[in-house]
């Protein structure tokens, strides 16, 4: 990367000559024809690896190479994160130094080795419970019957929330998103997202109060005692938990939603995972890599860059395409093939750089323990021939299946109904 300029400016997506089965790659994927979006991902990183396309009040970069995005993503001077200044909300996504150390600093205790560990059972018993349900059925929708009640239910462990209350904070965990995505992204919002942010925050400041009050040891009682020694402000210290509740369940439901797709893609996985359960392991990192839920981050341009002769101006907001990146074929031969024997390492699934996925070791050991219920517990999942599969819209940060109806058939080989 260099500061050299140039005048000429490439063409706009929508003016490539793009394949007839492709339409046009958009900043916003209003009609969802970028849902399932690597033959998209396979084309741009051919033909277009830094691509323009316009909205209406800027234009928006896409890096969709994985030297390019690995490069960035180590870049933090050049390619910034502080999108929007100043910064709305107290998302660490949104931050650079000094402030995002000082802030992931606090996240980070959610995740280390000791907090992780002690969900470990936790985990496991409700992953059972559900899993056993959907066996009992036959199967039912992966993602809200099983991936996303164990998400919510063990970030809301770690954060010390009621079980009553977390029907609640997933509808407000979906407007807070929705808000972010507005303030940060220039997304599509809604009418009711801003007020829904404020009842949200309301509740979490009242939580933090009863953790402190009950010198909880979870790690919302840590993030209430920083509040209240005066190292966090009632904004940022509400806003963080927010964050946590958000990222802790949003991209793990995704991660573990694609094992059940995985498996019914490649069923002999799962014989050969129950017989020699180290293989899970690169499994859970191959899944990361393929079907990795984060598909892009946003940065902005601090200076002029070049790159493969294209001059990306000063103040860009450049998209970095995270997912395509996995799939590179220069760094993962055959990229767009499952293959769990493959070094896999160097994988920008979980993140990379200052900003890496400081949940990362929570949603690895919900992934593992899932596969581990999938393996010992089921002979066979398809597809359910009746239900398509529907993919979260491509102009999300995250993507993959929203509804992912499955059959079950349990290690008995028949199928209960």
């Amino acid at each position: 990367m260099s500061d050299h300029t140039t005048t000429a400016l490439p063409p706009y997506s929508h003016e490539l000559n793009w394949p007839e089965n492709l339409v046009p790659f958009k900043v916003i994927d209003e009609d969802g024809s970028q849902g399932y979006p690597y033959p998209h991902y396979a084309w741009m990183r051919e033909n277009a690896p830094v691509m323009r396309a316009a909205t209406p009040g800027a234009d928006v970069w896409f890096l969709t190479r994985y030297e390019d995005v690995r490069k960035a993503l180590r870049a933090p001077k050049i390619f910034s994160s502080e999108v929007v200044t100043p910064v709305p909300i107290t998302f660490l996504t949104l931050f650079d130094a000094p402030n995002h150390a000082r802030l992931r600093k606090v996240v980070a205790r959610a995740f280390t080795p000791k907090s992780v560990g002690i969900m470990e059972d936790r985990v496991r018993t409700i992953g059972t419970d559900l899993l056993e349900k959907m066996i009992e059925n036959g199967g039912g929708d992966a993602v809200s019957d099983y991936t996303l009640q164990l998400s919510m239910a063990t970030i809301s462990g770690i954060l010390d929330v009621p079980a009553e209350d977390v029907e609640k904070m997933k509808f407000w965990s979906d407007e807070i998103f929705t808000y972010f995505a507005q303030l940060a992204r220039n997304a599509p919002g809604n009418d009711t997202a801003a007020e829904s942010t404020r009842d949200f925050l309301a509740y979490l400041l009242n939580n933090l109060e009863r953790l402190y009050r009950e010198e909880s040891e979870a790690v919302g009682g840590h993030i209430a005692r920083m509040w209240k020694e005066g190292l966090l402000n009632d904004k940022e210290a509400s806003e963080l938990c927010s964050f946590m509740f958000v990222a802790g369940h949003d991209t793990t439901t995704l991660l573990m939603a694609g094992a059940f797709q995985q498996f019914s893609e490649t069923p002999e996985l799962l014989h050969r995972l129950r017989e020699n359960p180290a293989d899970i392991e690169p499994f859970v990192e191959e899944l990361a890599r393929f079907r990795g839920p984060i598909h892009r981050t946003v940065r902005k341009t601090t200076e002029p860059v070049e790159l493969h002769g294209v001059t990306i101006p000063e103040g860009s907001i450049v998209r970095l395409m995270i997912a395509s990146a996995n799939r590179d074929h220069t760094k993962f031969p055959d990229g767009d093939t499952f293959d769990m024997d493959r070094d896999s390492s160097g994988h920008l699934g979980f993140g990379h750089g200052v900003h890496s996925c400081v949940g990362a070791p929570l949603a690895r050991l919900e992934t593992t323990i899932t596969v581990e219920l999938l393996t010992t517990m089921l002979e066979r999942i398809e597809l359910d021939p009746d239900h398509a599969i529907e993919y979260m819209k491509g102009n999300n940060i995250s993507n993959g299946p929203n509804v992912l109806h499955v059959r079950l058939h349990s290690r008995d080989r028949s199928l209960v109904s």
